[in-house]
């Protein structure tokens, strides 16, 4: 029970991996601050962590809001934030438009969260973002994807540096059995799943209680800091 009396943020704990995330650190013994878009959603989360959570709906996005959020969270130990918009689209397919919610949510929202979030995390505690492997390796319709989840990064190796001692990482994520794939590759989601779970050396995909677990090994690492940890079932060898 590493995380016993303490207190979780869990930004996009709604669903997914934030979902996971929310559920594993309430079985650790921490209370639980879920936030996230859509207030049925987190309702919905509610019921399925326990006791001993709170949910703020609230858009990452627009700053004001997530100052406001912060403001009925008071002092907590760990921050994780995990929203995010999947849009994908091949650079002649797409425009700007389209595509900047992704960089925004991703980005822009972290550092929301963040510059209204730090003054109330107590200096042993910790931030944890994710990113993916479109930052590190080419798919066709990623380029921003891409950029975004290498921009995070980069944004948590410099964190770790201007916030320590508070620690600053990142989970870089391989494909996970989440909603997301719905969205990022529609009908042909199965096709496209079987294709990846058959190449990677694990023979299947991730699932999100093994993100979970890895984002709670950072939370309750003391000594770590500044890394981004690869949980990818073996993608990177292949």
């Amino acid at each position: 029970m590493q995380l016993l009396n303490k207190v979780v943020v869990v930004v996009g704990g709604g669903s997914g991996i934030g979902l996971a995330v929310a559920k594993l650190a309430h079985s650790e013994g921490a209370s639980v601050v879920i936030l996230g878009r859509s207030s049925s959603k987190l309702e919905q989360a509610r019921g399925l962590i326990g006791a001993r959570v709170k949910a703020i709906a609230t858009d990452v996005i627009d700053e004001v809001a997530v100052t406001q959020a912060f403001t009925k969270i008071g002092a907590f130990d760990h921050l994780f934030i995990s929203a995010q918009d999947a849009s994908t689209a091949s650079l002649s397919e797409t425009t700007i438009e389209k595509l900047r919610p992704t960089l925004d949510s991703k980005i822009w929202g972290a550092f929301h969260v963040v510059k209204h979030g730090i003054s109330q995390i107590r200096t042993d505690g910790s931030i944890t973002f994710i990113s993916g492997l479109a930052g590190r390796r080419g798919y066709p319709g990623f380029a921003l994807a891409g950029a975004a989840n290498a921009g995070i990064e980069a944004v948590a190796r410099n964190l770790a540096v201007e916030l320590a001692p508070v620690r600053v990482n990142t989970v870089c994520a391989g494909v996970i059995d989440t909603e997301m794939l719905d969205k990022v590759f529609g009908e042909q989601r199965a096709e496209v799943v079987k294709a990846i779970a058959e190449k990677l050396p694990v023979k299947r995909i991730g699932k999100p209680e093994e993100i979970a677990d890895a984002v709670l090994f950072l939370m309750g690492n003391g000594f770590i800091t500044g890394i981004t940890l690869l949980i990818d079932g073996g993608d990177a060898l292949v």
